[in-house]
């Protein structure tokens, strides 16, 4: 079942068409990660599909709801975290997180107890009655964090999330992240860092000047492009030419050990019975599939 649907999906400021037809499905229970350079169109796709701002066309159906009708549902059942923190600095984490409870009309016991189990797990009890002014941007984040998870959603959005983060910070975020994910929470999260949804990405949108060029499973996006390359190491340095292999592409030659790089494309099936026919004696086969850094520039001619 879709957690997230849309079609032609287009936001146009004046003249500028942030986006550009965007028909994206999001499966229930995914951690979906867009991806792209800022100015792609990534944060325009937050908004619209948390009801922040409206698209100039198109649907979006939202856990079964449609956005233009039961937006007030939808807002009821999502959670956002965007880069800009929502904190009053003069209050504490405690006091903060009780107010944006009281917001969402959370009966107070209920609240006061579901703060104190967050700020547990993300690494703030110690500080939740200290003001906010005086923490760090990651911390703030880890707080900001809490209170989006407040009321429970079933589908949390988060924009950018460990932009200028610390590393501690930025691994609790991941480690929380995926904890809710596997309890079952939809995750979507953009990012311009494409080594940061390699980790810890299900499935992949690569957005590009407003449209969506891309979407799916990171495995069957690489294997699509038909980019994989095979590196096989022998030991010794055989006397015999190594270019009549088919697919060879070029070779390294170190301290009694070749190593051979094969054309893209070819599979190990390919290369192996030929490398064996020639009594070559393998130490290592390496099978290098292509980085998300590699498939964006694939489809879309840019580097990220």
């Amino acid at each position: 079942m879709a957690a997230i649907v849309t079609s032609n999906l287009v936001k146009e400021y004046g003249s500028f068409r942030a986006l550009d037809d965007v028909a994206l499905s999001i499966d229930q229970g995914d951690l979906f990660c867009l991806l792209g350079p800022n100015g792609a169109g990534k944060s325009t796709l937050i908004r619209i599909l948390t009801g922040l701002i409206k698209p100039t066309s198109g649907d979006v159906n939202v856990s079964g709801m449609d956005l233009k009708t039961e937006a007030k549902q939808v807002r009821e059942k999502v959670g956002l975290i965007s880069e800009r923190v929502i904190l009053y600095d003069r209050l504490s984490p405690f006091e903060n997180l009780l107010f944006f409870a009281s917001m969402l009309r959370m009966d107070r016991k209920s609240a006061v107890e579901r703060i104190h189990l967050l700020l547990e797990k993300v690494g703030m009890s110690d500080w939740k009655d200290k003001p906010v002014r005086i923490f760090s941007t990651g911390m703030k984040q880890r707080v900001n964090f809490v209170r989006a998870l407040l009321h429970e959603p079933s589908i949390l959005f988060m924009d950018e999330p460990t932009l200028g983060l610390d590393p501690q910070s930025t691994r609790t975020i991941r480690n929380m992240v995926k904890e809710l994910n596997e309890s079952g929470v939809t995750i979507v999260l953009t990012t311009h860092i494409m080594s940061e949804a390699e980790h810890i990405a299900k499935s992949v949108g690569i957005m590009h000047k407003g449209k969506l060029v891309s979407s799916g499973r990171i495995e069957d996006i690489r294997s699509s492009l038909n980019k994989d390359q095979v590196i096989v190491t022998i030991n010794g340095t055989p006397s015999i030419s190594l270019k009549g292999i088919d697919g060879y592409l070029s070779e390294s030659r170190l301290n009694g050990v070749v190593k051979i790089n094969f054309q893209q494309g070819c599979t190990i099936e390919d290369i192996l019975p030929r490398i064996l026919q020639m009594k070559l004696e393998v130490i290592d086969i390496e099978h290098k599939r292509p980085s998300l850094e590699d498939v964006f520039v694939e489809l879309t001619g840019e580097n990220s």
